[in-house]
């Protein structure tokens, strides 16, 4: 309900004294002259809405407001085809709606009786707003309005009111147990004395008679009108999946800080997440992967599956060959890493890569070397070895950043050879050099089933092969079975 109050003023008007040839005769100074001469008439004067305080009035929503709105949405620059507009309003927007309730129940009881929803009956001006100013501002964007459903961009306008605080104030003596404990108690409510949840809740409890004791019913006229603030605008983030090969025995999959001092110059994380923000112009990316491996672990064949999630993206609208183009960008920075298959991914797909955690076949391939004496014919006995079940206590090297816990992992299956041309390796003559290839349950320490971890896993690979002492020197990760993101099929050039 939204309509101009007026005032009336004075002002001198009219032409006096001669037909109306002789007055352009006159010239301006003349004209001027005649023009105070004339009797007195009454101009109108606009004032602001008792209940849209201006929002809704073209007087003052008006083509310049409009326009500071578009120019900060042109500025932010998202090429996405859909946006949503929200409106932020004042708290004193609730007072005078209420106000306003009041004030029409009693006056047309029949109509606005208070056994009416008031909800049911009344468009909000936000919904006024949209429907009136936001297809203007869609129009100038070039982008379609959408009420929010299938749209990923936001924009945000701030609405101020001068005579906010002043309006609100009331609340303090309107509803003392509630806004002047939030006064008190700053800490345990933010700072926020004025919420639009704790004001609704208020006047859904307020007598009509208690209310109109602290606030006028109808409103009063605002001394001045609304402006429009900041406008900010983001987008939904953005995910974009692929599977990583990490070809170095010194880079980390994340950055590797400790007490505040970096480990390393890079990470496999940065490596792959740096062409990817400059290019969508995300504001920031959070990086996720299908497991981790140590710094001193290569992951081959397929790669690690991970995820980028790309936070406030601007750019969004990528070509398949924009993102093959990208993937070559990433590779071409580094020989340390290597992506393939990457794709952009809807969100409800993201738990593809965290579902059954523990229940993934991770394949790896080792390269161990034992002390002592091998009894002939060992190694090929592990082959008949299948689901054989570990108890694996929590890794000494982890303990500072993990609980201790024994856990029960899988060995599904495996198989050892020797290694030909062994003695280039180590000249000494009871050093016995062979690798072992396993499949093994998603979270299996394989480091520590080959040494034993000094008896915190047991069985340990030596106990396996006759009691013997093992370790292992160099450790690959050959697939993970996971069959997400589906692979890419490039075309034939």
């Amino acid at each position: 309900m939204c309509g101009t109050n007026w005032t009336t003023g004075l002002i001198s008007a009219g032409l006096q004294g001669g037909p109306r040839s002789s007055t352009y005769k006159k010239g301006l100074e003349n004209e001027e002259e005649e023009n105070d001469s004339g009797p007195e008439r009454k101009i109108l004067k606009h004032n602001p809405c008792i209940a849209c305080l201006g929002v809704l009035q073209k007087e003052y929503s008006n083509d310049n407001a409009v326009q500071k709105i578009v120019s900060d949405v042109l500025r932010a620059s998202y090429d996405c085809n859909i946006f949503t507009c929200a409106l932020s309003l004042p708290i004193s927007f609730q007072l005078r709606s209420h106000s306003l309730w009041l004030h029409l129940v009693d006056k047309f009881p029949v109509h606005f009786g208070l056994e009416i929803q008031h909800e049911s009956h009344v468009v909000s001006i936000k919904e006024a707003w949209k429907w009136t100013i936001a297809p203007v501002i869609a129009k100038a964007i070039n982008k379609e309005l959408d009420s929010g459903v299938k749209s990923d961009f936001f924009v945000g306008i701030n609405v101020v009111y001068s005579g906010d605080e002043e309006e609100c104030s009331c609340l303090l003596e309107m509803h003392e147990d509630v806004f002047k404990i939030r006064k008190t108690q700053k800490r345990k409510y933010h700072g926020n004395l004025y919420t639009r949840k704790a004001v609704e809740l208020a006047l859904q409890t307020t007598d009509a008679a208690h209310f109109k004791k602290f606030f006028p019913s109808p409103p009063p006229v605002p001394a001045a009108s609304v402006t429009y603030d900041n406008v900010t605008c983001s987008h939904n983030s953005m995910f974009m999946a692929g599977r990583y090969n990490k070809f170095s025995r010194t880079l980390s999959q994340t950055p590797w800080v400790i007490d505040g001092e970096r480990r390393m110059e890079s990470s496999v994380q940065e490596i792959i997440c740096e062409s990817l923000q400059i290019t969508s112009k995300a504001e920031g990316i959070k990086f996720s992967a299908s497991g981790r491996e140590d710094v001193d672990v290569r992951t081959m064949g397929r790669g690690r599956p991970f995820v980028c999630e790309l936070l406030n993206p601007h750019r969004v609208k990528f070509t398949v060959d924009q993102v093959l183009s990208l993937e070559a960008d990433i590779n071409s920075s580094s020989k340390e890493v290597a992506v393939r298959d990457l794709q952009i991914v809807p969100k409800d797909e993201l738990t593809n890569l965290k579902a059954g955690e523990e229940k993934k076949v991770k394949c790896y391939v080792a390269l161990c070397v034992c002390h002592d004496h091998l009894t002939p014919g060992s190694l090929e006995k592990l082959a008949n070895i299948k689901d054989l079940t570990l108890s694996q206590k929590t890794p000494i090297r982890v303990l500072h950043r993990r609980p201790l816990a024994n856990r029960p992992r899988i060995i599904h299956s495996m198989r050892a050879w020797l290694l030909e041309n062994s003695s280039k390796l180590c000249k000494k003559e009871n050093a016995t050099f062979f690798k072992l290839e396993l499949k093994s349950q998603a979270g299996t320490y394989i480091k520590e089933f080959v040494h034993g971890d000094f008896g915190r896993t047991q069985p340990s690979l030596g106990q396996l092969l006759g009691g013997v002492s093992v370790d292992i020197l160099a450790l690959d990760v050959e697939d993970i079975e996971l069959d997400w993101p589906p692979a890419v099929k490039y075309a034939q050039g």
